[in-house]
């Protein structure tokens, strides 16, 4: 397998691409990162281990759930191992697990302990809490120091609404129980603007009393990405922080160069952290430093555009992994885009499901 590029004179090369003296480019030998052509070093993976959920957020899900999807198209557990090892060996060093749900998957524990055998710098796991009291302890066993744990409300009425039947109990009670034994702890929260924008003060009191971090998150047009309607339920992270600085003052953290997109805060006397992400009133693109591997093999390059490459094919083709991670250097180079287009276009939206890319 090879591409060959042919550059003008005084063109810079390719990363990820050598050139012979002629001017051609051969893809045998490569430069080890991943980059793209915005200058923006890749250095995070998230992968969406199953598209089924145990539960139906109204962001997230149609109101019937997920749709079935052929179980020969997924990922067998050696073939994400393998690429787990192709993306280390590109240079990424921060690996998260979402789904779905990605408790749901049989061999979430071995897929753990896979990442930090490789050496992974930092490991997590995004996760609704409802099988947390099962598996809190295994995973941590593995090698798993980090969650991100969902949690809209406070209110179990409120709870069960957003989710559509969740047990504000239940995740409770295996957040206590992963308190217990992974050190780094981080709620998720979605802004709603009927929901639990109003409720913005009481999460943080309880992440701090608690020694969690929290982050609030605001909605994305997704098309069949779940059943809320941005126009009725968008509500903006300033809201937010505006609410939350009437009783708390807010100490900002410096962010370091793999960090995610969240603007992170600390106030004096707690542990935790707050955090905000902004994607529709603050653009954080220019930072994005992440691709999303689906179930399916589907590597996709920004949550907000179609835009993505089929890795399965040439998996079960015969690619070795050199020729995997040079594939994979080729496609993020020339089609990650510079920026979604949340904002230029409002009324597009990529038709995806939120349960296939884990946000």
């Amino acid at each position: 397998m090879g591409y060959v590029c042919c550059t003008r004179r005084g063109a810079a090369l390719e990363p990820g691409i050598a050139h012979n003296k002629a001017g051609t480019a051969d893809l045998a030998q490569s430069a080890p990162d991943l980059h793209d052509r915005f200058g923006r070093r890749i250095s995070y993976l998230r992968v969406s281990l199953t598209e089924h959920c145990n539960l139906r957020c109204q962001y997230c899900s149609p109101e019937d759930g997920t749709p079935l999807f052929a179980r020969k198209d997924h990922l067998a557990p050696d073939e994400l191992d393998r690429l787990l090892g192709v993306f280390h060996a590109l240079g990424v060093r921060h690996m998260r697990f979402t789904g779905g749900e990605p408790l749901l998957y049989p061999w979430l524990v071995d897929r753990v302990a896979r990442a930090r055998d490789l050496g992974v710098e930092k490991l997590s796991v995004s996760t609704n809490g409802y099988l947390l009291d099962r598996l809190a302890q295994p995973l941590a066993q593995a090698g798993l120091r980090r969650i991100n744990m969902s949690l809209d409300s406070l209110s179990a009425e409120r709870f069960s609404r957003i989710t559509r039947g969740g047990d504000l109990r239940r995740v409770l009670r295996g957040l206590f129980l992963a308190r217990d034994c992974i050190p780094h702890i981080k709620l998720n929260v979605v802004l709603l603007k009927d929901e639990n924008l109003d409720e913005v003060p009481e999460l943080v009191g309880f992440a701090l009393r608690e020694g969690f971090d929290i982050q609030f998150i605001e909605t994305m047009p997704l098309g069949i990405a779940g059943s809320v309607s941005r126009a009725q339920s968008y509500a903006s992270v300033a809201e937010a922080e505006e609410r939350i600085r009437r009783s708390h003052a807010l100490e900002a953290r410096p962010r370091a160069a793999d960090d995610g997109p969240a603007r992170r805060f600390g106030v004096a006397g707690y542990a935790g952290e707050i955090g905000f992400i902004s994607p529709i009133s603050q653009n954080f693109c220019a930072g994005c430093n992440r691709v999303r591997l689906t179930s399916t093999g589907r590597l996709v390059y920004c949550l907000g555009q179609e835009d993505g490459v089929d890795l399965l094919g040439p998996l079960r083709g015969g690619f070795t992994d050199e020729a995997l991670a040079d594939f994979i250097r080729h496609k993020v180079w020339h089609e990650k885009p510079e920026r979604h287009t949340f904002n230029d276009e409002p009324g597009r939206a990529a038709p995806v499901y939120m349960m296939r890319l884990g946000g």
